[in-house]
């Protein structure tokens, strides 16, 4: 019990450790209680991955009305699919940042966030939280369910914390070259030249006020012969 918290952190990863300290507490499900409170961390967590995500789409210097846009997951779920696209596109997005990333030579992990996914599991921490769960768990098949329902989802944020977040682009034309892409008129070997004929260089931004970081190893622009 020494590694649950008694004081709320902003940390992206906070819940999610919280969550895995009342699942360890649990004792694989056996403790019910610890149950509600790893599925009610784990909710926080990804509540607290959405809102990074959000924020990170935004752009721009959070203002006093964007408070109103995480006030239910269902609304931050909404905002990201307006500022990113349905799924399809996150994907396209994702997969090309790869391609960036293996350019620049940057060896971080980059998960694809499934907003579905982090949605469904949203709900199933909140059936946890419900009165449901405590007239029912006297049932060992439903402990064992909530547990291995439990620790998957905590695997899944734990990938989402790890991850290099959700990168951005800057320049005009390479946004083009990125909806190219996802739209299935440009191939890994059409961004692979653009990047070798005009050069590329990424820098790391953080939410928290710290300066701006470069990363990798910058990608001159190939000189004509």
């Amino acid at each position: 019990m020494d590694d649950i918290k008694t004081q709320h952190q902003g940390d992206l990863e906070h819940h999610v450790k919280q969550g895995l300290a009342w699942l360890l507490a649990s004792a694989e499900g056996e403790n019910t209680a610890a149950l509600s409170y790893a599925a009610f961390e784990l909710r926080f967590a990804i509540e607290r991955i959405a809102v990074h995500y959000w924020a990170t789409l935004l752009n721009r210097e959070l203002e006093a009305q964007d408070l109103y846009d995480i006030r239910s997951f269902k609304r931050i779920e909404r905002r990201i699919y307006e500022l990113a696209g349905y799924q399809k596109n996150i994907d396209g997005h994702f997969e090309f940042m790869g391609i960036v990333l293996c350019a620049l030579k940057i060896e971080r992990p980059l998960h694809t966030p499934q907003i579905v996914k982090l949605s469904n599991y949203w709900s199933d921490c909140s059936e946890l939280c419900h009165i449901g769960w405590p007239l029912g768990c006297a049932v060992p098949e439903l402990r064992k369910q909530a547990f291995t329902k439990l620790t998957e989802i905590s695997n899944s944020l734990s990938q989402h914390v790890n991850s290099l977040g959700w990168p951005l682009l800057r320049d005009a034309a390479f946004i083009e070259l990125r909806n190219q892409f996802i739209a299935g008129s440009a191939t890994k070997k059409d961004v692979e030249a653009h990047i070798q004929k005009t050069g590329l260089w990424a820098s790391e931004n953080y939410l928290d006020g710290r300066p701006p970081q470069f990363i990798g190893v910058p990608v001159a622009p190939r000189t004509s012969d």
